[in-house]
């Protein structure tokens, strides 16, 4: 019955506030759409599959309660559930005024699960009948695309990603993340850090035995290729986990349709099919080159990074850590988090920088990632990579982050900052003392 369904998802009717259970960790994403509540717009929370947009959803939830909203007020539809799935829309507005009348602000979660929802959302919006709409989903073409395209102006979207490193320190008991605590908890910090970039950051998985991280991680997987791609596009199942296969083992790398049809045994039409269903499920990311031309920009390689060290790692082809692999994307992560506009660069001679960071016309940022630089021949690389970048975009300094070394060299005239990858993901700022 429906209405023991929708009660099953708002257990805070009942004990008039979320359970603790339920909230988690508190979430970096959290606060960004708690910022917005009095604005009218809907919010989209969008998120590869488990990395927690449902729990985010019910902290928002918490502080809506917190902050004086009547609980019963506060609707969470989650569209996984095969009886709310199966309800008609007309019938579900029908339950929802049923129960409450007055409710204010209404919560759509898994909404990828659910056909034609996007007009409906949009009649919902138009005759104010909430206070406040939250659509959660699995792809990105869906709330980007099938969504945004009904409701053009009227939605935020907020991406929800695996944990941080900040957020994995905080459930693994480091309340106190400021910067004099982190930094005396160096040594803790540099085996968390390795643990992270090999684990990763999947909530459900963090903290777990050995055994356990592999099942879930693998589960999640299956249930990315079979739920998220095979059913929603009619894909091949087999063709899906060969190319997924191939990007992961491939992440911090260029990549072209031409390569992954050799290497996947398919036409390169569909490569370039499977590589969008891919994307979809937001499992791979994309980086591109850094050109002032952006017919330049379109026809160069991308390179491809994964949403998950750990889910890399238990997917792809491997016969050794690539700790300087997993410290690369990882750093990716944390800059799509920070930045709205990333890219690498390269230029004819073959120098390359592994990120450019763009605020608004203005290059901002150079940073290379380089996990040991113990090796005077691979400092001179770096650095050199870096040093013709600067010149090239009129910038003083560029950063080349280590596993610990924190160090400053000048070289014709420019600064290069080396320095911890684990302060840099903990937020610390190079110019903090200590």
């Amino acid at each position: 019955m429906i209405e023991h369904a929708i009660r099953r998802w708002n257990p805070w009717w009942a004990e008039k506030k979320v359970p603790e259970e339920l909230t988690g960790i508190r979430r970096d994403i959290t606060e960004s759409i708690i910022k917005t509540l009095k604005t009218p717009y809907i919010k989209d929370v969008i998120g590869v599959r488990r990395s927690g947009k449902t729990t985010v959803l019910y902290q928002v939830a918490d502080h809506l309660i917190k902050s004086g909203i009547h609980p019963k007020n506060i609707m969470l539809l989650n569209f996984d559930d095969p009886t709310i799935n199966a309800t008609p829309l007309d019938t579900i507005l029908t339950e929802i005024y049923k129960l409450n009348p007055d409710t204010s602000h209404l919560f759509l979660d898994e909404i990828q699960q659910k056909k034609g929802l996007e007009q409906w959302i949009r009649m919902l919006y138009d005759t104010k009948r909430f206070d406040c709409i939250f659509l959660s989903g699995s792809s990105a073409s869906l709330l980007s695309y099938d969504i945004g395209r009904v409701l053009t102006g009227r939605h935020i979207t907020f991406e929800v990603m695996p944990l941080s490193f900040t957020e994995y320190l905080r459930m693994r008991g480091f309340e106190n993340t400021e910067p004099d605590n982190l930094i005396y908890n160096r040594e803790k910090l540099l085996h968390y850090l390795s643990v992270y970039l090999e684990d990763g950051g999947f909530p459900e998985s963090t903290g777990l035995d050995e055994f356990n991280h592999k099942k879930i991680l693998t589960a999640l997987y299956n249930d990315i290729i079979a739920r998220d791609i095979t059913s929603r596009f009619g894909a091949s199942y087999d063709i899906t986990g060969r190319i997924c296969q191939f990007m992961l083992t491939n992440t911090t790398g260029e990549y072209s349709f031409n390569s992954i049809a050799k290497n996947s045994n398919v036409t390169i039409e569909t490569a370039e099919k499977y590589i969008g269903y891919l994307k979809e499920s937001l499992v791979i990311m994309d980086l591109p080159l850094f050109s002032y031309k952006l017919k330049s920009q379109f026809r160069q390689n991308k390179k491809t990074y994964a949403i998950d060290t750990g889910l890399r790692n238990e997917v792809s082809f491997r016969f050794s850590l690539d700790i300087g692999k997993l410290a690369e994307n990882a750093v990716f992560l944390e800059l799509n988090r920070r930045y709205d506009e990333i890219y690498y660069w390269k230029d004819k001679d073959g120098f390359e920088v592994d990120f450019v960071v763009k605020n608004g016309q203005h290059i901002q940022t150079l940073i290379q990632v380089c996990w040991n630089a113990d090796d005077e021949k691979t400092r001179k690389r770096e650095e050199n990579s870096l040093l013709r970048a600067c010149k090239k975009f009129k910038l003083n300094s560029g950063m080349i982050l280590t596993e610990d070394l924190c160090e400053t060299v000048q070289r014709e005239g420019l600064t290069i900052q080396y320095y911890p990858l684990w302060r840099w993901l903990s937020g610390i700022s190079a110019d903090f003392p200590g």
